[in-house]
């Protein structure tokens, strides 16, 4: 990070001849110099913390200083009546698996309920398996067969290869579920419907949201 840092500032100095100083970075390298940083309320405008759950909870109970921070990725799939199988099943399987502890890990997966009739539903869940997913769900996924743990908290981010499965009738059932139970971080919906991915991304309160796309995409 020094030397990187070292080559950003020799390029600034020289593409600007001089006009931006050096000194007009800085560069952290130790939590302590965190700590100290945050206490500079009337010299810093805001921060923006890029890390994990816990350096980012810790900011924002440590400083006056406005943060623009995300804590939680409770981040959810919606699989619509209209997605096409082979997209469906690898998307989600990708938004869980490629990096579980990721904030943009999928942590609930929406099944509409035409799912359990077409075998969507049970490839999506042999494919999570397969990949060592354990699946928790709501009262219908688990007396459709789809696993076999109830859900403890639908606002729970696993951040690990777990997941959990809720079964809706629709789009605005969807949309409300994760308003409700999200973090604002990251949605995706599945669907060949364009009409219906206009009412999710436009339903969805969550900084990202995205059709036909693996969570995985947004960052930070």
């Amino acid at each position: 990070n020094a030397c990187l840092f070292n080559l950003m500032m020799d390029a600034i100095v020289e593409e600007t001849q001089g006009a931006v100083r050096r000194d007009a970075f800085g560069l952290i390298t130790s939590r302590n110099d965190i700590q100290s940083l945050l206490q500079l309320d009337q010299y810093i405008d805001l921060v923006i913390p890029r890390g994990g759950n816990a350096l980012v909870d810790f900011i924002k109970k440590n400083t006056k200083i406005p943060v623009m921070g995300h804590a939680d990725g409770v981040c959810h799939v919606y699989v619509d009546a209209e997605a096409d199988t082979e997209k469906a099943v690898s998307i989600v399987v990708d938004s869980k698996v490629d990096y579980p502890s990721a904030c943009n890990a999928a942590e609930t997966v929406l099944l509409h309920s035409s799912t359990l009739e077409n075998s969507v539903a049970d490839r999506i869940v042999k494919q999570l398996r397969m990949n060592g997913v354990i699946i928790f769900g709501c009262d219908v996924a688990q007396q459709q067969g789809l696993c076999e743990n109830p859900v403890a908290d639908f606002h729970h981010e696993y951040g690990d290869l777990k997941v959990s499965i809720k079964i809706v009738n629709n789009v605005d059932e969807a949309v409300a579920h994760i308003n409700h139970f999200g973090s604002g971080h990251t949605e995706s919906i599945i669907t060949e419907n364009a009409s219906t991915a206009e009412v999710f991304l436009h339903g969805v309160d969550s900084a990202c949201v995205l059709h036909n796309a693996s969570t995985r995409f947004a960052d930070g």
